[in-house]
């Protein structure tokens, strides 16, 4: 048919007409398409918005509740003797230690060797007692070496553990150890070697940890105490007996700051994209949401949540009076780092007051996540039903496209043949005229 279209240069139509009313309906359809692309980079800025408000929901958290404000860290007089972790919920505190003897781990050590893998060490039977458990029983068959019998003790899965070691000490330098996989006193082994050439000495004896704590001796059979203060955990790392180590939980100023610092980072970067989107139009582009109400649906309400409710009760009453300000022109929070580390180191407590939940109410931290939450609702939520509100949108405008590309084709096709059956006529009345004019029209010698 494109063919036939084609003949119509010779019929006198031009040839572009067919396709300029072609592209002429294909305008609806593509007014259709631009219309979907720009509810679909809308709801790519409203997928944005909600993203920003899960990073400043989880920042929020960070800092609502007592347990996530404060944060503390150990301290150690020597901590080449003893450190310590906070491990969940710790009260302040110094406490004095003195580590008189580590938790040491049974070791057996057989005679040496000249090599781990040549010399048969014998053969018969080998028994190993622990501890509250049945002895282990290892045969030992002809021609077997070090490294055999190692990984015979090693596949028992027995509660020791077995090595070759090169000690270097010729002639025989290679040894069997067999160490207990338990520390402290309960960890105690014995081997019997019995009719082979294997004989051990007890190279290190078992035993529990010794330290003075507060002046009262405790132990444990290894050298981590993790129940002896709640919340922290003591490494023992040496002993050393007659010095007294000074541990101290103690706040940990530098994770609190960072803490409120990801809060205002995040606040921010929802104001930022407040201002982006509500932009004059004088200054440049507005924003894929210019005019969306949800967007200062959420902006009154994170901004209302910054101010007190109340009365306080505690030294400070107000963000700004700990370093925490806001930007008159931008609606952005400033804040002055050594400020709210000064007020934090002057009474911690009361800075902790202004954003968890206590009994002076709800805190700034407790007050934001609680807007998130229901601006997040998948059910009432602003940020939720705009989402689904778009969706359908462009659920529907899809079905559209996909109406009128229909439409068009239709269309396309009658253009087509309409133009197609004109190319025909016009070359009739053509070739008629032609005819009529050779006919009467003449001009030839016989006329």
């Amino acid at each position: 048919m494109g063919g036939r279209i084609g003949g119509l240069a010779g019929s006198g139509v031009d040839p572009k007409l067919v396709q300029k009313l072609i592209e002429a309906e294909k305008v609806p359809v593509e007014a259709a398409k631009q219309r979907k692309e720009k509810t679909v980079e809308e709801k790519k800025e409203v997928d944005r918005l909600h993203t920003m408000l899960n990073e400043l929901d989880t920042a929020s958290n960070g800092i609502k509740a007592k347990g996530d404000f404060y944060k503390l860290k150990v301290e150690s007089s020597h901590p080449d003797i003893m450190e310590g972790m906070i491990e969940g919920f710790a009260s302040l505190g110094t406490y004095e230690f003195e580590v008189r003897g580590m938790s040491r781990t049974e070791k057996e050590l057989a005679f040496g060797f000249p090599d781990k893998d040549q010399t048969p060490v014998g053969f018969g039977y080998m028994e190993i007692f622990r501890e509250d458990m049945e002895p282990a029983e290892v045969t030992i068959e002809p021609g077997s070496t070090l490294n055999d019998v190692a990984q015979q003790i090693n596949d028992l899965d027995a509660g020791v553990r077995a090595m070759v070691i090169n000690t270097k000490y010729n002639p025989d330098s290679f040894r069997l150890l067999v160490v207990s996989e338990k520390s402290g006193a309960e960890a105690k082994i014995s081997i019997d070697e019995d009719t082979t050439f294997l004989e051990f000495n007890e190279q290190v004896t078992g035993r529990n940890l010794d330290v003075l704590f507060e002046d009262v001796p405790v132990t444990d059979d290894d050298n981590i105490l993790d129940e002896l203060v709640e919340g922290v955990r003591f490494m023992v790392k040496r002993s050393e007996p007659g010095t007294r180590v000074q541990v101290n939980v103690t706040y940990d100023m530098d994770k609190t700051v960072e803490g409120i610092k990801a809060f205002v980072d995040k606040y921010n970067e929802i104001v930022k994209f407040s201002q982006e989107q509500s932009k004059d139009p004088a200054q440049g582009e507005m924003g894929k949401l210019s005019g969306d109400s949800s967007v200062k649906t959420i902006m009154r309400g994170l901004q209302t949540s910054l101010f007190p409710q109340g009365t306080q009760s505690t030294k400070f009453h107000t963000l700004g009076e700990v370093g925490i300000t806001t930007n008159p022109k931008t609606g952005e929070l400033v804040m002055d780092d050594a400020k709210v580390r000064g007020a934090l180191a002057e009474d911690y407590d009361a800075v902790a007051q202004l954003f968890i939940q206590s009994r002076n109410g709800a805190g700034v931290g407790e007050r934001i996540a609680a807007k998130l939450k229901a601006f997040r609702d998948p059910e009432s939520g602003v940020v939720k039903a705009r989402l689904r509100g778009l969706d359908q949108v462009i659920a529907n405008q899809d079905k559209e496209i996909t109406r009128r590309e229909g439409q068009l084709e239709n269309k396309e096709e009658q253009i087509k043949r309409r133009f197609a059956a004109l190319d025909s006529q016009l070359s009739g009345l053509q070739a008629q005229g032609q005819f009529l004019n050779q006919k009467f029209g003449g001009g030839g010698d016989g006329s």
